[in-house]
């Protein structure tokens, strides 16, 4: 099947930001670079995920594939200026890092929820579980 008439990038060479943080200057297989504003990139962050996760359950023909992006670390801290939101960052591979912002409130449901994947907890028994 023939993509749609558009602008095809089938490989990026390259990224950066302007001076000024306005526009995220990307370098592709195109002869012209692709400039994107600010202003569009938790848009297309968001549109990226959900067309990575789309194409993968389409190319394979299962609906039941999840697409993983790899974590190299993590953490999670406080955020600034005694906001109630803890920040989790996830770093990926070649330094990228994606964060997500949770109320204080969710802490205890992930730490109960983590327990019981890992096996450090049972079904209903979290008494031996503590937070530090």
């Amino acid at each position: 099947m023939q993509p749609p008439l558009a602008v095809a990038i089938d490989s990026l060479h390259g990224f950066e930001l302007t001076e000024d943080g306005q526009y995220l200057m990307l370098k592709s297989n195109q002869p012209d670079r692709i400039a994107l504003h600010c202003s569009v990139m938790h848009e297309l962050l968001a549109a990226l995920s959900n067309a990575i996760g789309s194409s993968e359950r389409i190319r394979h023909k299962k609906k039941n594939v999840t697409f993983a992006m790899p974590c190299e670390a993590w953490s999670l801290g406080k955020d600034a200026g005694g906001a109630p939101y803890l920040i989790l960052t996830f770093r990926l591979p070649g330094g990228a890092e994606l964060s997500f912002q949770m109320h204080r409130s969710q802490a205890a449901h992930l730490t109960e929820v983590l327990a019981l994947v890992t096996g450090f907890a049972k079904p209903g028994d979290l008494s031996g579980l503590r937070m530090q």
